[in-house]
């Protein structure tokens, strides 16, 4: 089996960032759509499943066209539809996440809102009941049920990632951030990426 990983860099995220945050408060808000596809993109072509990068094809004025819709749905529905927002979005990502070999065949997303707010709630109270210590096994959790019912290419990913392997890693994170004063707390984002990529496979 090829190898998965993760490949983007701290630097060129925070840039993206804060280029996307710029331009959207300059705008006031109107141009959001666009950061969002320009991160989308970034995160894709830094992303190797399999040994095959994926590549992003959705553009800022297709989402735009989305985000008018789902708004004026959430208005028709008194807020209601805004809880869907979250997978509708994660929907179209997906939608338009291809590796660069297939462009051509179905990608999407077919988990529930009422299965992730199950996993949210469930995961929360694991963690704060055991004082964060499980929080790990929350994000396992909820990687290995996203990935599950994400199909890219018509191939459908898994996720090997455990909450004892995640666990040694987030030790090994910490005490870094510890000795380096939080300087290396800035990467943990990127290492978790990392970590996530590297346990993601194609079925």
């Amino acid at each position: 089996m090829k190898e998965s990983y993760f490949d983007g860099g701290l630097f060129q995220l925070i840039g993206y960032r804060i280029l996307g945050g710029l331009v959207t408060t300059i705008t006031l808000g109107i141009c959001l759509p666009w950061a969002y596809t320009m991160i989308y993109s970034w995160e894709a072509k830094h992303t190797v499943i399999n040994g095959e990068r994926l590549h992003f094809d959705g553009t800022a004025l297709e989402l735009f066209g989305n985000w008018i819709k789902w708004f004026l749905l959430s208005v028709i529905t008194l807020g209601i539809y805004s809880f869907w927002l979250g997978i509708k979005l994660k929907q179209w990502r997906i939608s338009h996440t291809h590796t660069e070999s297939g462009a051509a065949l179905d990608s999407h997303f077919d988990g529930g809102l009422l299965q992730y707010i199950g996993y949210s709630i469930l995961g929360f109270l694991i963690t704060f009941i055991t004082l964060g210590i499980c929080l790990p096994w929350s994000y396992t959790m909820l990687y290995n049920w996203e990935e599950k019912h994400t199909v890219i290419n018509g191939r459908r990913l898994r996720f090997d990632g455990t909450a004892v392997g995640l666990f040694g890693n987030w030790i090994k994170w910490f005490l870094l951030s510890v000795i380096t004063l939080g300087i290396y707390s800035f990467w943990l984002g990127i290492k978790l990426r990392k970590w996530r990529v590297a346990h993601t496979y194609f079925e």
